[in-house]
């Protein structure tokens, strides 16, 4: 497999990179969010009330937690679509076989 040469890569190249790697730290927060945001209104909340460990108040967390969760996984659905569709011909220019 022949060797890629990142001088053989342009500035608008090397732009895209840096606005994929831009996209791809704003995903890594959203989807850690998201994720944390459904384990408590859905695992953490739901059990701790049946044990009796949290009152029942704070079930009404469940919601307002859900919401924030679907609205990071919606962004995060729309920072990998940016992610993607941003420059598509840039992987082909850099690399010349995608798939082995």
């Amino acid at each position: 497999m022949p060797q890629t040469d990142p001088n053989a890569m342009s500035a608008m190249f090397w732009n895209d990179v840096s606005l994929w790697l831009t996209y791809l730290w704003i995903y890594f927060p959203l989807i850690i969010i998201f994720a944390f945001c459904m384990l408590i209104a859905h695992g953490l909340i739901p059990s701790g009330v049946r044990t009796g460990t949290y009152p029942a108040m704070f079930s009404r967390l469940r919601i307002p937690l859900t919401v924030i969760g679907v609205g990071a996984l919606a962004g995060a659905a729309v920072m990998m679509i940016l992610t993607i569709t941003q420059t598509p011909v840039t992987l082909l220019n850099v690399w010349d076989r995608l798939f082995v």
